[in-house]
C-alpha cells in the first residue's frame, strides 16, 4: 500500500482507448502494488508458474468503487496473452534465473520494487486495506477475428476464493520506484490465497458497451458476451 503526499500520474501507463472518465482518475496519491508468485492450472493436464506485478488504482465508475489494474508485468507468455484477453494491460518482463522472487527492477519502465520483508521483525497485525476487497474493473478493446473481439468495461469473475493466510510485514526497503517516481511503502502484507478465474462480465451501465450495442444494431455484430477463460490460481502475494 502506497499513500503519497503528492499525486502520482499513471495515465501514460493505461491502455489505448480507456474512457476519459476513468483516465482522469489515474492521478492519485493512494494505490496498491502487488507482487505475486502464481501457480496457475490452465487445463486439466497443464499448469504454469509465473511472477506478476500489478499496479492497482482505486477508482469510481457510475457511483461504484473498483480497483483498476492500470498495468501489470509478467514473466510468462501465457499469462500475458490470457491477461490481454481478459482486459489487463500486461507487459512481458522476463526475469533472470535466480532473481529475487519478491523484487523486480525495470528502470526502463519506471519500475523498481523490492517487497522483501525484514526477517524476524514482525509488526503488529493490521487489517488489509479496504481497497483490497474491491472488484477489479477491466478495459478490453480488441478485434482480431470474427470470434475474438471485445470492447468496453467489465468486471473479473472469480469463484471458489479461499484466503488461507494474511501476515503484516516490515518492508526491508521503504523507498520504491513506481511510474518513474520515488514512493514509500506505507504498509506491507503477505496474502496466500487460491481462486478460479471464470472470465469477465460486461458492465451494463458502461457507455462503451452501449456504443458496441449500437454497432450491433447497425452493423450486425454480436454484442459482448461474458467471456469464459477459466484458470485455477494459487499464490502468495505481497
Amino acid at each position: 500500500m502506497f499513500d503519497e503526499q503528492e499525486d502520482i500520474d499513471f495515465r501514460a501507463m493505461a491502455q489505448p482507448g480507456v474512457p476519459t472518465e476513468l483516465l482522469d482518475q489515474l492521478r492519485v496519491r493512494r494505490f496498491l502494488v502487488s507482487l505475486s508468485r502464481v501457480s496457475s492450472e490452465v487445463s486439466e493436464q497443464h499448469s504454469i508458474d509465473f511472477t506478476e506485478v500489478l499496479v492497482k488504482i482505486p477508482i469510481r465508475w457510475r457511483d461504484r468503487a473498483f480497483l483498476f489494474p492500470v498495468v501489470g508485468y509478467v514473466d510468462h507468455e501465457y499469462s500475458l496473452i490470457r491477461g490481454y484477453l481478459l482486459g489487463f494491460q500486461k507487459l512481458f518482463t522476463p526475469r533472470s534465473p535466480g532473481a529475487e522472487p519478491f523484487a523486480l527492477s525495470r528502470p526502463d519502465r519506471g519500475l523498481d520494487v523490492d517487497l522483501r520483508d525484514t526477517r524476524g521483525v514482525r509488526p503488529e497485525e493490521e487489517p488489509l486495506p479496504s481497497e483490497q476487497e474491491l472488484e477489479l474493473l477491466l478495459w478490453r478493446d480488441y478485434d482480431v477475428g470474427p470470434t475474438v473481439r471485445s470492447h468496453g468495461l467489465g468486471t473479473l469473475t472469480v469463484e471458489d476464493y479461499v484466503r488461507s493466510d494474511v501476515r503484516t510485514l516490515t518492508p526491508a526497503r521503504g523507498s520504491q520506484t513506481v511510474a518513474g517516481r520515488e514512493v514509500s511503502v506505507r504498509r506491507l502484507f503477505e496474502v496466500r490465497d487460491s481462486f478460479v478465474v471464470t472470465g469477465t462480465v460486461p458492465l451494463a451501465d458502461s457507455d462503451d458497451v452501449a456504443e458496441t450495442d449500437r454497432t450491433v444494431r447497425t452493423g450486425g455484430r454480436l454484442p459482448n458476451p461474458p467471456s469464459v477463460l477459466s484458470a485455477r490460481n494459487h499464490h502468495p502475494s505481497r
